[in-house]
């Protein structure tokens, strides 16, 4: 019989005796595995003391070393999975001459943090405890299942909306192009730029969001690789290098020659929005990218001399739809999920981004990546450690480059686009060769077409095709490495690096027109007058047949 004191018995004496009064041996095990309280019984089956066992170890308050271990394996799996286990009693039962099974059970504290396991030695409880765990069991697996085809649908329905409502936008974007261009009126060219400015904000909109959407869907994942970072830098330079010029701001870039370990295409995603915002934000002096070695890590800097951050709302500008002085919620100054989608896509790629900033000073943005293995150099970089960005040292932006004619053999297998595209590379002095695929554009040069300068291509064409194969086809169809431009709507993060692997420029739908003439021009300038594979030049006509 359990026994209270005779006076005054406090709430632990009654739980006490509530404990005992079962008579199955009963423990609670903490967090470091030792004993926080047990019964009478728990301590008679060990043959100890009733006050022996607090604060002690199951092996050091007399339980066999070998059932001791086992306990303990069971607990801390308990501890870590929340789940309840068991054990089946043994010859001699868990404890000496006492013929029961174990149940342990965790038990939470009020936020659900698994504080302490209860220990049971009791036949009928370990069989009740062994069915909750297959049940939950059962359950755990289930959920998987249910979350894993959810996750499906949610990936096949983004990519479908990616691709699908992407194309509409693209199509308007390239007929208001051709529109403009044909307008007098001052009031309708002004009606024109507010449908511009429509379009832009719905598209821009609606790929914040299927951004945002993939990623809290887990359908981004990182494919990490070794790659320079002064690959990296060159193409925030490429991309934002005209848009800096024309705000009349100095663009600086501090090379690193260094390679590091992430994935290239996932860290363009995450360095944009910052680059972005610099720009933004930034109405006088200039920014700096630079790289510079910390340690084992290389940290990517975006300085600016911006409008700068207040301390407190340094942490709530990488919350969804979060902006600062735009009360109005003024779409030309955002959306407020950039940085949003800079903070997601920093746990994927386990990237730790910072911000430091001094209000009317300017900001810094930071991300660090782990140096590759066979990088050399470990020792801290001093490169950019001022406290402001210095716009005379480094790489400046140039201007943007004027138009190169030339012909363009344009691979669309949506009618409307491959009809925009058309008109639009058209009105800028190109002959153009449109085509529907592979076949279709091999036709059009085999009818006598003159051969192409550059080759523009969708990505996803009709069937298995790509625009990738397409333009390998039209390589090797000419005999030379023709210039290639792949356009997409796409968002799958696997065809994204299929392109990135390819070498190929990319534009991503819906493009801008000034984005993508520039985008041409360069490409055109870069691949003429180099010699072509087998010794031919860009003139030569292409007479070999395309490889299927």
């Amino acid at each position: 019989m359990p026994l209270i004191p005779e006076q005054m018995p406090t709430r632990e004496d009654w739980l006490d005796a509530l404990l005992s009064a079962g008579g199955s041996p009963q423990a609670l095990l903490g967090e470091d595995g030792r004993v926080l309280v047990a019964n009478r019984a728990f301590t008679d089956a060990l043959g100890c003391p009733p006050d022996a066992a607090e604060g002690r170890t199951l092996a050091e308050a007399g339980l066999p070393a070998g059932t001791a271990d086992g306990i303990e394996r069971l607990r801390r799996q308990v501890m870590t999975t929340g789940m309840p286990a068991g054990m089946a009693a043994g010859a001699d039962g868990p404890f000496p001459g006492l013929p029961s099974a174990l149940a342990l059970t965790p038990v939470a504290d009020a936020g659900g943090r698994i504080r302490a396991v209860a220990l049971s030695a009791d036949a009928p409880a370990a069989d009740v405890i062994a069915a909750a765990l297959a049940e939950a069991r059962a359950e755990t697996a289930q959920a998987r299942a249910d979350a894993e085809r959810a996750r499906t649908a949610k990936g096949k329905f983004l990519s479908a909306a990616s691709h699908d409502l992407r194309q509409p936008f693209q199509a308007m974007h390239l007929f208001h192009h051709l529109l403009s261009g044909r307008l007098t009126d001052p009031a309708s060219i002004e009606l024109a730029n507010k449908l511009e400015q429509a379009i832009i904000g719905g598209e821009t909109l609606l790929r914040a969001l299927l951004e945002v959407s993939a990623l809290e869907a887990g359908l981004v994942t990182a494919n990490p690789q070794t790659f320079p970072v002064d690959e990296l830098l060159a193409k925030m330079l490429e991309e934002f290098g005209p848009e800096a010029e024309a705000k009349g701001l100095r663009f600086n870039v501090h090379p690193l020659d260094a390679q590091v370990t992430s994935d290239p295409v996932l860290m363009e995603r995450l360095l944009r929005p910052i680059m972005a915002n610099a720009l933004r934000y930034t109405l006088k002096g200039g920014i700096l990218l630079a790289a510079r070695r910390r340690g084992e890590n290389l940290r990517i800097e975006v300085w600016d001399t911006g409008v700068g951050i207040d301390p407190s709302n340094q942490t709530v500008i990488f919350e969804d739809f979060h902006q600062l002085g735009n009360p109005g919620r003024d779409r030309k100054q955002g959306l407020g999920l950039g940085l949003a989608i800079v903070r997601r896509l920093a746990q994927v790629l386990g990237h730790p981004v910072t911000v430091r900033s001094k209000p009317g000073k300017g900001s810094v943005f930071a991300v660090e990546v782990p140096l590759a293995g066979n990088d050399g150099d470990r020792s801290d970089d001093g490169s950019a450690d001022s406290d402001d960005p210095d716009p005379a040292v480094g790489q400046s932006a140039s201007a943007a480059a004027s138009s190169v004619a030339g012909t363009v053999l344009v691979i669309e297998d949506d009618a409307m686009q491959l009809e925009g595209i058309g008109l639009l590379l058209q009105g800028w002095g190109y002959a153009v060769i449109p085509a529907r695929g592979i076949d279709e554009a091999c036709a059009g040069l085999d009818g006598g077409a003159a051969p192409p300068d550059l080759v523009l291509s969708d990505l996803r064409l009709s069937g298995p095709e790509t625009g990738i194969d397409a333009i390998q086809a039209v390589r090797a169809r000419c005999g030379r490495r023709v210039p290639g431009v792949i356009v997409t709507g796409d968002t799958d993060p696997d065809r994204l690096r299929s392109v990135d692997r390819s070498g190929f420029p990319l534009v991503h739908k819906p493009c801008d027109p000034a984005a993508l003439r520039r985008l041409l021009s360069h490409s055109l300038k870069a691949g003429r007058g180099a010699l072509l594979t087998g010794g031919r030049r860009a003139d030569t006509a292409c007479n070999t047949a395309c490889p299927r």
